[in-house]
């Protein structure tokens, strides 16, 4: 729908106001420049023909909406076109390997999984979980080398956990 003479469009308005954010929004979480600007400008494809009236009111979390559910979609096919590819090799070389040795292997396609979700995370949730995880380090520790409160190390590892966990699970 076009807007009344002498009225601003929302998603002009928004564009230029908002595009960078989106674009940082994006880049935040999938870790590749090109991607990301593919898919910022694929959020602002999704708001045009999207057919339905937009209100100022309403469209900066129509924006986030869309950029999130496209982030998971390519995190999602990203994810699977890699499992698909080290499943074909661990079928391959299926018939040479030993119940030890797969799970080594397994243990050490988790880890990496792992590591690489930890680098999707905010920066202040992936510093303290690599802090806990990786550095042994107790939340005593991590909130007094922080400065931040207990609780606020404590929610920051709880929801990095969950995260790494939901993601792992959603894989396996």
């Amino acid at each position: 729908m076009k807007p009344e003479q002498g009225t601003v469009d929302p998603v002009a308005e928004a564009y230029t106001t908002h595009h960078s954010r989106v674009l940082r929004y994006i880049q935040s979480r999938i870790n590749n420049v090109w991607d990301a600007e593919n898919l910022a400008q694929d959020v602002w494809v999704k708001v045009i023909t999207n057919g339905r009236e937009l209100q100022p009111l309403t469209i900066i979390p129509y924006l986030y909406t869309i950029a999130r559910n496209l982030v998971n979609d390519y995190l999602r096919r990203l994810y699977s076109a890699s499992m698909s590819h080290d499943d074909y090799i661990m079928e391959v070389n299926g018939d040479y390997t030993d119940d030890s040795l797969e799970a080594e292997l397994s243990a050490r396609e988790l880890a990496g999984l792992e590591q690489k979700r930890v680098e999707c995370l905010p920066p202040m949730r992936r510093t303290i979980y690599i802090m806990s995880r990786y550095d042994d380090m107790a939340v005593d520790d991590i909130s007094a080398r922080l400065d931040l409160s207990k609780r606020t190390v404590e929610n920051h590892l709880r929801l990095g956990r969950k995260d790494i966990r939901t993601f792992l699970s959603n894989i396996a």
